[in-house]
């Protein structure tokens, strides 16, 4: 008991590394953490584009409300806000128009291939 308070649950450890590992030393200076949260924050960002479109639109209507209200500050963060999601906007537009091409380049090749394995008639002779 601690103050008056049972204790009827171990916490999780918030690390992957348990604190019962021996040989093991959990100080890797918040290298790792931090790395790991930027790419862990970087697979949370919408990759559906009519949704980014959407984010997009939502600040820009918040800024033009928080400008007319008179909070440059807000403005300038939503606008901010809206710059983040039309960039990302554009990279996923960018790598499906590049999965659009290798995908019809691909299949360009195959036909090709088709074309070339299957006999004509003046063959069959």
């Amino acid at each position: 008991m601690r103050n008056g308070k049972i204790r009827r649950f171990r916490p999780r450890m918030h690390n992957k590394h348990s604190s019962r590992r021996s040989g093991h030393s959990n100080k890797s200076n918040g290298v790792h953490q931090i790395n790991s949260q930027r790419s862990n924050f970087r697979n949370h960002v919408p990759k559906n584009p009519q949704n980014l479109e959407r984010l997009v639109e939502k600040y820009k209507n918040l800024a033009k409300e928080a400008l007319s209200s008179g909070d440059e500050v807000l403005n300038q963060n939503y606008l901010q806000h809206s710059d983040h999601f039309s960039r990302i906007l554009s990279e996923v537009n960018e790598a499906r128009s590049k999965n659009n091409l290798n995908e019809n380049q691909q299949e360009t090749k195959l036909d090709l291939q088709k074309k070339e394995n299957t006999p004509t008639v003046e063959e069959k002779k």
